[in-house]
């Protein structure tokens, strides 16, 4: 009796120790349709990140099962890259939820493409719910100056090298160059900076009702 109960708590706990990929992995065993998921937590809670194949062999996957977690990142970290295989189909789930309040969380189901690389965004609404947002990941890198396109949560209006412009909640805007990082572009009185960002490369800038929530390196 007391074999069969190690067995299975073994057993458990090497279900629990599989990471997503390697389930992928194991579902497909190969490296040629494999996509990489920066994931970026704009939010002022710790988010827990899952992502799943939504259906194998016409089985739909419940991606909220813990088997699908890939990381949790607290409030304000770095944006964190993970890669994540996916089968013909390429429809993938995401979900989102709080790690510190209970009902907070969010799924969608995104037809993606192959061999493209993606940014998994979680923003807050005022409401405090979840939004996720899938943006395919890119740059338009120029000489000394800093290249970015803006994701809002709201709509807002920011000023970039003096014009004032509208970002409608949710949708990612074209791409901005600026030269200066601590002074060309506002939120009305407030400076969103990029005093930490280089020059020569190309970010999205995810910005909420507080101001600048992340600066996602365009890889």
């Amino acid at each position: 009796m007391n074999f069969r109960l190690l067995t299975a708590a073994t057993l458990s706990f090497l279900a629990i120790a599989c990471s997503s990929e390697d389930l992928e992995t194991a579902n497909f065993g190969s490296d040629i349709a494999k996509n990489k998921y920066n994931l970026v937590n704009a939010t002022d809670y710790e988010i827990a990140f899952h992502l799943a194949n939504t259906e194998v062999d016409g089985d739909k996957r419940n991606v909220s099962d813990d088997k699908y977690h890939v990381k949790t990142l607290i409030s304000g970290s770095e944006p964190s890259k993970v890669t994540h295989e996916h089968n013909v189909n390429r429809t993938i789930s995401f979900y989102a939820k709080s790690v510190n309040k209970v009902g907070m969380d969010e799924q969608e189901e995104v037809k993606i493409s192959y061999d493209q690389d993606y940014h998994f965004v979680v923003m807050q609404n005022s409401n405090d719910t979840l939004d996720i947002k899938v943006v395919k990941a890119s740059k338009n890198n120029h000489d000394n100056k800093f290249t970015v396109r803006v994701l809002a949560s709201k709509t807002m209006t920011l000023t970039i090298n003096g014009a004032d412009i509208e970002f409608k909640r949710g949708e990612v805007s074209g791409w901005y160059q600026v030269e200066n990082c601590n002074e060309d572009i506002m939120m009305g009185d407030e400076v969103i900076s990029l005093c930490n960002a280089s020059f020569d490369r190309s970010y999205l800038l995810v910005v909420g009702e507080t101001g600048l929530m992340s600066t996602v390196l365009e890889y």
